[in-house]
This record gives structure tokens, C-alpha cells and sequence, in this order.
């Protein structure tokens, strides 16, 4: 029997916000937790609010090939903590997140069909360190030829673990992933398992030692909202996918950082406005379904976002203000660790100002039209490198889609400003 077209996309709505009140019961998250966590060359300067190279606050050298910039001087004195690091300092590359990290679908559909359904964290652009990608690690890697732990190759299935209960159990594959623990499907709940269960353990056995300065990636929220969306209702106490309990999660993950890891900046993205999918794939029918057309790819992933008609925009509007209420609890972490500051830890913040919906639709992957391409995951890292030394006002300026990415020289006297204290 055919099931009327608008029960297709609210029962799994409904079935979603159900189970998320039912989990309550199962749940590891408790009130003590929750209170624990209290605890060519081309010269910028000074570009508008609405540039797209983010250079809002300081002058800057951009070009489409770092090769073109002007050779870096080696610094005359040693880091002395991870307050006073410029790019090149760091030695070691990590990450931690969801399937966006983990370049889940990056390349699109393959002539080998089972290669569509990959993760390409070789062309991450948290963690990718293939050969001639544009990532974050291999930007370091030009002006710092030892750098390691980036994730080189793919994954011909995806390291799955959706929430608490559906994980796979064969965990990790470090051939490819390295130091990026990062696993399709991971909720704010699962960062602590990524980094006590791999990514401590892998950097004991590849002898990643204290000294070393250690650049991170954090980014999580994109499964949360699209499997909790209708939190925001509950903002306050243990139900997952609260902000309490999201904000919960990430603190206990960091601690547990903080202890075991020494000499790390985490650079942390804030929550994507995920439900921008829902403009950004309108329209794109021919697109996202040019592979397999009668997969009903975005129920799966995200039906928060996809359903129409007013209940679809009231259910986008609750992600959109849980999206807003876990960005307040990021934030202020970020603020926590900025007024402690640890000479051996620090987090950057760096808002997540994505306008998805002004993004062209091969921004996304052709196999499920909801993970990026990788065109967007080369755009993100030239933004994220862009901004990595500048300050809170050009940390915040609209990461805008450009034909060719630009990229940002270093200079002898830039350094991550670990200390700004943010708003």
C-alpha cells in the first residue's frame, strides 16, 4: 500500500522526536554530568564585513598557490608555549567529529559504484593529508615539511557509530585514518570515545611525544540537530540532544584531552546551520538523484531538514534555534579555557559563518546530497587557513564560495591569538 506523500516525511519526523524522549530512560547522560561540565599575489587590507577571505582585521598577502608567497623566515626563538605558536610550529595534526570530517561521500558517484559510498578523509579538510589536496594539514604541511597524523587514502565503507547504541565494532583503520578519529553518523555523546578510545592510545604507540606542538579539529553538531531537533524545546536538564547536556559532552571530552595530551590547540567549528540543505537542494531533483534516483536519500540522513509545507519550516526553525543554542555553548567553553589559560591548551573559536544556501549545488556530494563535495571541503580549509591567526572580528567574516580558492601567506610575525577572550 502506498503511504500519502506528506506521512513519508512526518512520521519519520515524529518517530525521530519520539525516540529522543524514549532514549531518556537508556541514556548515560546524568545530572552529574551536566554539572561537571561547569567547569597572482594580492594585497588585502582591512577588507569589508563581507569579503570572503576573511581578512576583516589585519593585512594579508592571498594567492592561489602558497608557492607564490614570499619565503617564511624560521623563527628566531622557539614557541614558547601554546600561547605564542605560529602555524609552522605545530608537528602533529588531529581531529575529532562526525562524517563531515571524515570526508563521508566527498568524491561522488565513482565509476567503481562501491567507491561512491567511501570516506575520502585523505580529502578532508580537517585532516586530509593526500598528495596535493587543499586541507588544513597540508597547508601546515607547506611551510612545515614534518608534519604528521593527517589521513591519507579512503575507506571503502564508513566507520559508523550513529549516537550510543550503533557503532561499528571493528572501531578505527589507522592505514588510513592516522590521528583523525573522527566516525560517520558521531554525536556530540561519542567525542569522548573517539579520543579515550583511538586517538590517545594511537599517538602512545607512534611515539607522539609531550614537546610536541599538536594542531586539532573539532566539529560536531550536524547529527545532533538532525536527530534531535525539536531540543531546543527542552534546553535544560539530562534529555539528549539538550544544550546542556551537548555542552556536557564536549567539556568531558576536552578534560580528557587536556590530561592525556599535551602542547594542543583545538581549533573549534561552530554548529553549521544544517537546514540551509533544505534551499541549498530545492530545485536539484535531476542532481541528487543522478545515481541511484529512487533511493530517498535525504529522509535518511537529515529528515528534520527536508520536510515541506509549514510543518517542515517549524521543524527547521526548531534546528535552526538548537543550532543557536549549541553555538552559546561552544562559546562559552571556548571563553572558559581562554580565561584558564593553560600554557599546554588552548581552544580557538571560529564561528561557523556557512551560508549553505548560497553555496552552488556541487557543493554537495551527488550521492546523498547532504555531505559536502569535496570543492566545499577545499573552500572550508582555505577559509579555516585564512583565518587561523586573525582575530575574533576576522575569525567571524561569511566563508564565501570562490571560483578559486585563495590562500593566505603566513608572515613572520603571525601567531594563533589563544588569548582573546570572546564574546
Amino acid at each position: 500500500m502506498l503511504m500519502p506523500p506528506y506521512l513519508r516525511w512526518e512520521i519519520p519526523l515524529l518517530l525521530r522526536a519520539l525516540s529522543s524522549l524514549l532514549y531518556i530512560a537508556d541514556s548515560p547522560v546524568t545530572a552529574s554530568k551536566i554539572a561537571q561540565a561547569s567547569f597572482s599575489p594580492q594585497r588585502h587590507f582591512n577588507a569589508s564585513s563581507n569579503g570572503r577571505l576573511g581578512n576583516a582585521s589585519s593585512n594579508g598577502t592571498y594567492v592561489p598557490d602558497l608557492n607564490l608567497c614570499p619565503r617564511l623566515s624560521p623563527r628566531k626563538t622557539p614557541a614558547k608555549d601554546v600561547h605564542d605558536l605560529r602555524p609552522d610550529d605545530f608537528s602533529v595534526v588531529m581531529a575529532i567529529g562526525d562524517s563531515m570530517t571524515a570526508a563521508c561521500f566527498a568524491e561522488g558517484y565513482q565509476f567503481i559504484l562501491p567507491d561512491s559510498f567511501a570516506e575520502w578523509r585523505g580529502l578532508s579538510y580537517a585532516a586530509g593529508m593526500d598528495e596535493g589536496a587543499i586541507t588544513v594539514p597540508n597547508l601546515i604541511r607547506h611551510y612545515n615539511s614534518a608534519i604528521r597524523g593527517g589521513s591519507v587514502g579512503k575507506n571503502m565503507l564508513p566507520e559508523i557509530c550513529m549516537g550510543g547504541p550503533i557503532c561499528n565494532p571493528l572501531g578505527w583503520n589507522y592505514r588510513v585514518d592516522r590521528f583523525n578519529a573522527a566516525r560517520s553518523g558521531a554525536m556530540a555523546q561519542n567525542l569522548l570515545s573517539e579520543v579515550r578510545d583511538y586517538l590517545v592510545p594511537a599517538l602512545r604507540r607512534h611515539d607522539v611525544t609531550d614537546d610536541e606542538f599538536k594542531y586539532m579539529n573539532f566539529q560536531i553538531g550536524s547529527n545532533d540537530l538532525c536527530q534531535l531537533c525539536l531540543a531546543s524545546e527542552v534546553p535544560k536538564g539530562p534529555m539528549p540532544g539538550s544544550p546542556d547536556v551537548f555542552e556536557a559532552d564536549v567539556m568531558q571530552t576536552l578534560e580528557y584531552l587536556r590530561e592525556h595530551v599535551s602542547n594542543v590547540v583545538v581549533n573549534m567549528l561552530g554548529v553549521f546551520q544544517v537546514s540551509e540543505i533544505y534551499n541549498m537542494t530545492k530545485g536539484h531533483a535531476e542532481y541528487c538523484h543522478s545515481g541511484v534516483p529512487y533511493i530517498p536519500h535525504y529522509s535518511i540522513e537529515c529528515s528534520c531538514a527536508i520536510a515541506d509545507g509549514p510543518f517542515g519550516a517549524w521543524v527547521r526553525s526548531e534546528m535552526d534555534k538548537l543550532q543557536q543554542l549549541y553555538n552559546k555553548k561552544l562559546s562559552k567553553i571556548v571563553k572558559r579555557y581562554q580565561e584558564l589559560n593553560d600554557p599546554h591548551f588552548a581552544v580557538l573559536w571560529q564561528p561557523a559563518s556557512i551560508p549553505l544556501a548560497k553555496f552552488p549545488i556541487e557543493g554537495l556530494s551527488n550521492v546523498d546530497c547532504f555531505h559536502p563535495s569535496t570543492a566545499t571541503h577545499e573552500r572550508i580549509a582555505a577559509g579555516v587557513w585564512n583565518r587561523l591567526t586573525l582575530d575574533a572580528t576576522g575569525r567571524d567574516v561569511e566563508f564565501g564560495w570562490e571560483e578559486h580558492p585563495r590562500l593566505r601567506c603566513l608572515e613572520e610575525a603571525d601567531r594563533l591569538q589563544t588569548r582573546v577572550v570572546w564574546d
